[in-house]
Order: structure tokens, then C-alpha cells, then sequence
């Protein structure tokens, strides 16, 4: 039995160590693994129950399997229903019945410690003729506000706050409102995707048209292009939306009846409405020795036992929901992925963006497939195959399998913390060295125990590791060898382009999908973004999200960052850029076409700070509207009010164009020009921000801790030891005790 890490012991004392009704701790980790491995063995034959008992003691209490935390929080607990699931998704019906229903389930997977996913286009789109009422219909991104504010109130199983995942289809009438739902910080406990369509993306390599449609009725026509930048651009202001391929998902499903267009909250759990699936994580530091060797046979045996175990738990399973069960045994699904995958690429001395380090990450991913597969077909033989098999891909070629899918990459944010490893799942390691801060100890650095390790075996003076603090990085630092510097390279210091083929060459080898994050500088840019989406397109993706450093404030250090003071401008000083703003975007229609006013302000007491213009592809002066965008930014940085800059703008003549489409019957906005359109609604805009954010009426995170930086932005704090959280894996992650938060 191994013992657990300093850091390790308090994931478990938080998290999933049995308590009584006072609080108290009465578990120790010896006995949450026992408690663990009786209750899945209690599937197996009476006969056999202690040797797999056994079994599943060794390989878990030995950190080479580590399973998810609704089975540590929930499994075999006397206080508590044994409900072992992380991923669900729930279909929608467009009533009001359906949708509450929908609410109250999801209410009660929340309470047993599951996640929940769903596609919100059965929905009409706001607006829309409510015939039962004579009213109007509230919409997609309303009901998202419902579920959100109900997530709120009902914690994962007692560890977290409920998450979701929101999927819109790409042609669903109100898209566009979905994309920049949560530009403006709302929707806090939803991660939102767009779901792309094959047919989609060829549109947009043929820069055609798009019809946005509800049941057959085409609400609008737009150009394809323009909402792929409404995506980017918003991905690139606030890390949402994602994009998830709906035909790469129907394409690998097992049992192709059951349609799937909905996943799990992190993305890598595709399934069909009321399915469930469970997870757990191979160990990969533990099966690759400090020389690079493989155990490839200790693989193979853990992963049969993992599979038997993940297996097992289905039978003993207490559901939330009754058809929830029925849909979940019906299929057997089972999510058996790993962490640690950088670890073992370290101690094999390969770069993770290297191509000798993703043939080898491969080699080892196809090591845990095939393993899986072979597991699933010996249980199928021994115990029988699930229900759906003869509706499945796997019966044409008499293919007996216990579980309709075996493998998934998903986040390992605890789990991987309780292991005491360093990289997350497929995640590199976040960085070399970072500093952490503390309300008691102030701030101070950490350094990667792996990079620690090598840089004794070369007699790495102490000066030279402070730089390395210094910089939070070894890339460039005169004294460190090459060979280190090479291998040993944290999230940042990962071109986009590696992550993203690092995710390609995982997923070659996976069944469902896989939750990363790929991580961009601060100085992306918007095309930056775009270039990711398309190739993940481009190489087979299942789904991707990107995250750009400080589109939300981080919460971790990764070097020296000058801290903004506030100042009062003189004549001709600029204020510099603010790293983190909320937004709120606007379509305004011109004599030429569509104009997209993005306007950035700060959430404390509504001030803008910025504006971005962009014409439509239907036409448009680019070049004017783009210069309008950076001297109207310009000039709030250089301390001209808003209120003098919109008479400004109000003031210019007006447009021939913007008359004769008004005379032709043609809808425009408000307004003589372009310039007067765009200052009617940053007009409008500015008064609703003082309503929200001076009036009182500015809500929150309501998730607690939450704490701001000095221009009002929000950061997490950890639940648990209180120390900053940083984004992984779709979610906020504490790297001290691998709280998460997705």
C-alpha cells in the first residue's frame, strides 16, 4: 500500500474520506481503498469476491489505477446512495413540462456527484410563438440562465458546485446570442460549445452562406464566415465557446440508433440522452521507470483489472434516476483513461512536443486501448454482453464486448494531486517553477519535483535556479543544459500547435474523446484561435477548447508580472491595454451590410474601456469601421469620455448608402451613418452598464471564495486550502490539493 503525499493526504481528507455526523474524519486511505475494492468485488460470484478483492486493493492502493471522485466520494459509504458516475447528459424537449423535469434531474444527478451535459437546440429561439399561451417563447441562452442559477444551489455530491456542459448547433436561430453568452462573466457554472457540422465547415471553406433554422423554418440567412469570427472572437476574449464536431461523434457511436450530439461538462464523454458513464485513470508515473522502460505487461494487467472494476460498479451502482439506470446499463459504458502521461515522457527523456515524444505517448495509448478492448471482450465472453449489443457496430462482425465503449481522456485534477503526480491527464506539467500565493505565507515558488531531480544529477547551481524562478521557465537560462531544457517544458512553453497534435495523436487511440486545454499566450490572436479550430477539424478532433493567458485572470504566477498601478493621465498619455475585460457584443445593420460592435467593460462599476469593429462579409467599409474601433479605444485610454466621443460620432453627415437602403425598405439601425449607428448603441450600452453594475444590480459569482485583482476581475480561490486556481482541462484547477472547478 503506498502512502500518500503531504499534498495527497489533504485531497483525501477533504474529499472523499468517510465522516460521521459531526464532520470528523474516520477513514484512513487503507480503508477507502478496502471499502472500495469490497464493494466492487460484491459483483463478482460469491466464490471469487476475495480474490478480486484483493485484486482491486493491490492496484489502487498501489496508485497504478486511480479511480474518479464520485467513486471515492460515494462508493460503498454507509450515508450516502453508491452512485459512481461523473458523466450524464440529459435530452430536451421543447415544453415547459420537459424543461423542468429536465431541471429537477439534473438537480438530483448534482446531489449524487455527477456532471451534466446537454444540446440545447430542440428549444425554440427566443421570441418565438408560444401557441399553448399566445406568448413568447424565452429562449436558449434564458433557460441556460435558469440552469445556471440553479447549479448554485446544489453541490456535486457535497464537493463542488453542480457543472454543465451547454451545446448549440451551429444552424439554431439564436447562435449568435449563445456564442456571447458569457463574455459579459455569467453562466459560471456551464463550459459552452458550438456543435460544428461537416456540412458547416464546408460552407465556410467556400465563404457561403448559412441558413439559421428551427424545425425546418429558416429565421435568417448569414454568411458562414461571419459567425466562425463571432466564435473565435469570443473564444479568444473569454475561453467559451468550444466547439464540438457533431458528426466526428455520431460517426464512432457504438450503437448508431442512439444518436449523440451532448457530452459530458469537460467534453471528453459523448453519449446518448440518460446515459452514464464512470471513470477512472491509469497511472502512468508508476509504469515507466526513472531509465524510460515500460512495464508494458503491469499495463496490460491494470488495465484489465480497471476495466473488471469500472465493470462491476455498474451492478452495484445506485442510480439517481431510473431510466438514467436503464440507459446506463443498456450500453455499460465505461471511461478508462490515465494521467501522468508528461511524467512518464520525462523520465523517457522526450520533449512533449516532439515527435519522438507523441510516437512514444502513442505507443502507450494504444497499449491501454488494446488492453481495454481485449478486457471488455473476455468479460463479454464470461459474463455476457450489454443489452444493446445487437444494435451495435460490434455484432455484424460477432465481436462480443461487455461495454459499448472502454476508453476516455478525462480530467484528473484530484485524483491526479492524490497520486502525486505532476502533468494532469495529457496535460504537460503547468510549468517548471510558479509562485503561489497564500493569505498566511505571502507569496513563494514552487518548483517541478521532476525538474528539481535533474537538475541535481548535473550540479545545477542554486543561482541558476532562481532565475529559473525568476523567469518561470528554463528555457533560455544561461546554465541550464540542453537536455533539460528540452524535456522539461510547462504548458506555456508549449507551442499551440504541440498541444493540439499531442490531443490528435491521444485521440487516434481513444474511444469517446479527450478533455484537454490548449493553452495560448497572452499575445495570441484572435486568428490564432481560428488556426486552432481548424485544425482540429483538420486532424480528427472529437471537440477542442483553447484558453488564452489572462483572458480570465489566472491565479498562478508563471514569472515576473508588473502589476498596473492606477495613475492620472497628463496630456498624451495613453492607458495601457487592460489584460481582462468583460464584453457584450451587438449586430448593427447598415446601408452596406452587418456591423459587430463589440464594447469591454469592467464588471465593478461598468466603465468602457474599449471597443472592436468588425464589418459583416456581406460588405461594409472594413477599413473605416476598423479605424473607428482603435481611435474610439484610443481615446477612452487617453481619458476623452464616452459621453464626448458618441457626439463625435453622432455629429458626422449622413451616409448615401445608409439613406438609400432606408428608402428601399430596408432594415438598418438607428441612425445617418455607420459612425451615428455605432453611437446610438454605445450610447444604449453605456446606460444599461451603469444601470447593472452602478445600480446595484451586478451579480456575482456566487461561489465562494472569490476574490478580484485591482481592476475588478474575478479569480478563484481554492475551496480547500485557499491558495489561487488556475485553468486545465476545461476547468479551474488548485495545483497545491487538486481541488476543481469546472
Amino acid at each position: 500500500m503506498m502512502k500518500l503525499s503531504d499534498s495527497g493526504q489533504r485531497v483525501f481528507d477533504a474529499r472523499y474520506a468517510e465522516r460521521n455526523e459531526k464532520g470528523e474524519i474516520i477513514e484512513s486511505f487503507e480503508q477507502a481503498v478496502s471499502r472500495l475494492a469490497r464493494t466492487a468485488a460484491s459483483a463478482e460470484k460469491k466464490e471469487n469476491q476475495n480474490k478480486w478483492e484483493e485484486k482491486f486493493s493491490q492496484v489502487i492502493g498501489e496508485l497504478l489505477f486511480v479511480p474518479s471522485t464520485p467513486i471515492w466520494a460515494n462508493m460503498g459509504k454507509t450515508d450516502r446512495p453508491w452512485q459512481p458516475g461523473a458523466c450524464f447528459v440529459l435530452g430536451l424537449k421543447d415544453s415547459l413540462h420537459s424543461m423542468y423535469e429536465t431541471l429537477y434531474n439534473t438537480a438530483m444527478i448534482f446531489k449524487s456527484g455527477g456532471g451534466t451535459g446537454y444540446n440545447f437546440s430542440t428549444i425554440r429561439p427566443g421570441g418565438d410563438l408560444v401557441r399553448s399561451t399566445k406568448g413568447k417563447a424565452s429562449g436558449v441562452v434564458e433557460l441556460l440562465k435558469l440552469y445556471n442559477a440553479s447549479a448554485e444551489m446544489v453541490m456535486q455530491g457535497g464537493v463542488r458546485r453542480g457543472a454543465s456542459m451547454a451545446i448549440l448547433n451551429i444552424e439554431h436561430p439564436e447562435i449568435m446570442d449563445f456564442i456571447n453568452s458569457k463574455l459579459d462573466g455569467g453562466l459560471t457554472n456551464f463550459n459552452i460549445s458550438v456543435g460544428i457540422t461537416n456540412s458547416f465547415m464546408k460552407a465556410l471553406s467556400e465563404d457561403a452562406e448559412w441558413p439559421l433554422k428551427f424545425n425546418g423554418r429558416v429565421y435568417d440567412v448569414v454568411q458562414a464566415l461571419d459567425l466562425w469570427n463571432m466564435i473565435i472572437n469570443a473564444a479568444h476574449a473569454c475561453g467559451d465557446p468550444g466547439i464540438v464536431f457533431l458528426d466526428r461523434l455520431q460517426q464512432d457511436n457504438p450503437v448508431p440508433e442512439k444518436v449523440i450530439d451532448a457530452t459530458n461538462p469537460c467534453g471528453e464523454q459523448p453519449l446518448s440522452p440518460g446515459e452514464s458513464c464512470l471513470l477512472g485513470s491509469i497511472n502512468f508515473a508508476r509504469m515507466v521507470d526513472d531509465d524510460g522502460t515500460v512495464n508494458w505487461d503491469l499495463i496490460e494487467d491494470v488495465v484489465y483489472t480497471a476495466i473488471r472494476f469500472l465493470d462491476n460498479l455498474i451492478d452495484v451502482a445506485e442510480y439517481p434516476l431510473p431510466f438514467v439506470e436503464q440507459e446506463t446499463k443498456a450500453t455499460r459504458k465505461v471511461g478508462l483513461g490515465y494521467t501522468a502521461l508528461h511524467d512518464a515522457l520525462i523520465k523517457a527523456r522526450l520533449p512533449y512536443d516532439s515527435e519522438e515524444g507523441r510516437q512514444f505517448a502513442s505507443r502507450l495509448a494504444k497499449s491501454v486501448q488494446d488492453a481495454a478492448h481485449w478486457a471488455s471482450q473476455e468479460l463479454g465472453e464470461e459474463k455476457g454482453v450489454f443489452p444493446d449489443w445487437e444494435k451495435s457496430v460490434y455484432f455484424k462482425s460477432d465481436e462480443k464486448r461487455r461495454n459499448a465503449a472502454t476508453t476516455t481522456i478525462a480530467p484528473t485534477g484530484s485524483v491526479t494531486a492524490m497520486a502525486g503526480c505532476e502533468g494532469y491527464g495529457i496535460e504537460p506539467i503547468f510549468a517548471i517553477a510558479y509562485s503561489k500565493e497564500t493569505n498566511v505565507a505571502g507569496s513563494f515558488e514552487v518548483f517541478s519535483p521532476l525538474f528539481l531531480d535533474a537538475c541535481k544529477e548535473y550540479n545545477i547551481p542554486r543561482e541558476v535556479l532562481s532565475e529559473v524562478a525568476k523567469k518561470g521557465t528554463c528555457q533560455g537560462i544561461k546554465g541550464i543544459p540542453e537536455d533539460i531544457a528540452r524535456v522539461f517544458k510547462g504548458a506555456q512553453d508549449i507551442a499551440p500547435e504541440d498541444h493540439i497534435l499531442m490531443q490528435a495523436t491521444i485521440q487516434n487511440q481513444v474511444d469517446n474523446a479527450v478533455s484537454k486545454t490548449i493553452n495560448l499566450p497572452n499575445t495570441a490572436t484572435v486568428e490564432d484561435v481560428g488556426h486552432c479550430y481548424c485544425r482540429a477539424f483538420e486532424l480528427g478532433l472529437k471537440g477542442i477548447t483553447v484558453f488564452r493567458d489572462g483572458c480570465k485572470k489566472g491565479t498562478i504566477t508563471v514569472g515576473e508580472k508588473k502589476q498596473q498601478e492606477n495613475v492620472t493621465l497628463k496630456r498624451g498619455d495613453i492607458l495601457p491595454r487592460s489584460d481582462s475585460a468583460m464584453g457584450v457584443t451587438h449586430r448593427l445593420d447598415s446601408g452596406c451590410g452587418k456591423i459587430y460592435l463589440t464594447v469591454n467593460y469592467r464588471p465593478d462599476n461598468g466603465e468602457i474601456l474599449e471597443t472592436f469593429i468588425t464589418t459583416g462579409s456581406d460588405g461594409g467599409c472594413l477599413v473605416y469601421t476598423e479605424a473607428t474601433s482603435r481611435l474610439v479605444s484610443l481615446a477612452i485610454r487617453g481619458g476623452i469620455s464616452v459621453e464626448k466621443i458618441i457626439e463625435q460620432l453622432q455629429s458626422t453627415h449622413s451616409c448615401p448608402a445608409y439613406q438609400m437602403a432606408r428608402g428601399k425598405g430596408k432594415k438598418v439601425s438607428p441612425g445617418k451613418s455607420c459612425a451615428s449607428a455605432i453611437a446610438k448603441k454605445l450610447g444604449e450600452v453605456k446606460k444599461q452598464l451603469a444601470s447593472k453594475c452602478n445600480g446595484g444590480r451586478y451579480v456575482a459569482d456566487l461561489t465562494k471564495p472569490v476574490v478580484r485583482n485591482n481592476e475588478g476581475t474575478r479569480m478563484f480561490n481554492c475551496e480547500i486550502c485557499g491558495l489561487k486556481m488556475e485553468r486545465a482541462e476545461g476547468c479551474f484547477v488548485c495545483r497545491n490539493c487538486g481541488f476543481s472547478k469546472c
